[in-house]
């Protein structure tokens, strides 16, 4: 079972044709990984602080009407956190939030499982990143339950990197925070985007010194998406594998990486590659069985791009896509 922890929040998407007109969509990165595992059929459970104003209402009916786990889940009596969101000509969105004492960020020690409740759970990975694990307080009290069960050795820890420079975060400081994170996660992904944000490269760098400085002398496994120029992928033992992006007419790219994640976690957790002593079991991780986790998770992503917005794939939506031969 794959535990995920973070925001859910409310997406007021800007009408591309219709300046000035907004619609309100749940969304959060954390919580459309777990909609993303939910529509796929994978155990899991999402642990999100979730108002108990209106917007909070709407959360809880859009994740549970997907079949979303929300048993763990804090009911809390901040107001929802927003985000506005613009969609360029390319169906790129950029975000400005208001995330001021809302819900998603006010985390205590308490609210979080403990080790019964994991083991109650039959949890075998926790899936975190993104401002969840960049905003104060609870990011603190996050990091610490995390790197607790890191030291343990008793489940794989995946980290969404997923910076959003909209907020005004200084890069020095967040690449502070992020190669901390890294230290006690077993699998990373990052977009291209990030790595230059935070580094401060340009679109030309060789982001491969900075990934392999992030694996060291362990086994953990590096992701790098790189939009239609599809995913990396960096080990410690192999050389960087590149899976190219399946070619489609973009809508836009909400939820994209978000879907990537839930799909790779998702077969990882079926092939029995998630659980205690995480690095024994991805150094078994053949380069050719992960490549293909890795294709196959691209390719929801890119379903999850046709649609507007976060509409991750079912199961049968994928496969259906993986059937054709071009796919």
């Amino acid at each position: 079972m794959i535990l995920v922890i973070g925001e859910a929040l409310i997406d007021l998407i800007e009408n591309r044709y219709q300046a000035g007109s907004f619609n309100a969509v749940v969304g959060g990165a954390n919580a459309n990984v777990a909609l993303a595992l939910a529509r796929r059929g994978t155990k899991h459970q999402f642990l999100g602080r979730i108002s108990n104003d209106r917007f909070g209402k709407i959360i809880r009916e859009r994740l549970h009407s997907n079949g979303v786990h929300l048993e763990h889940s804090v009911t809390a009596e901040e107001l929802t956190t927003l985000a506005v969101v613009s969609i360029d000509s390319n169906g790129v969105p950029s975000y400005a939030f208001y995330v001021k004492g809302t819900a998603d960020w006010g985390w205590t020690s308490a609210e979080l499982p403990t080790d019964i409740d994991l083991e109650n759970m039959h949890a075998t990975a926790i899936q975190f990143g993104c401002l969840t694990m960049a905003m104060q307080p609870s990011s603190a009290v996050i990091e610490k339950w995390a790197a607790e069960h890191f030291a343990q050795n008793s489940m794989t820890i995946s980290h969404d990197i997923n910076m959003r420079p909209a907020l005004g975060f200084d890069p020095a400081e967040e690449r502070v925070r992020v190669e901390r994170l890294n230290q006690i996660s077993h699998i990373i992904k990052a977009s291209d985007e990030d790595i230059e944000w935070l580094y401060g490269l340009d679109k030309n760098a060789d982001l491969d010194e900075i990934v392999y400085n992030w694996i060291g002398d362990t086994e953990r496994i590096v992701l790098v998406t790189r939009g239609a120029d599809g995913t990396s992928i960096y080990r410690k033992r192999s050389e960087r594998a590149d899976v190219p992006s399946r070619k489609i007419n973009v809508v836009d790219t909400v939820g994209a990486g978000d879907t990537f994640c839930a799909n790779l976690l998702g077969q990882l957790s079926d092939a029995d590659v998630l659980g205690s002593n995480p690095f024994d079991r991805l150094e078994n991780l053949t380069d050719s069985d992960l490549s293909e986790y890795v294709r196959v998770a691209s390719v929801a992503a890119s379903i999850t791009c046709e649609r507007a917005g976060c509409e991750p794939p079912t199961l049968a939506d994928l496969n259906e896509i993986l059937d054709q031969k071009h796919a």
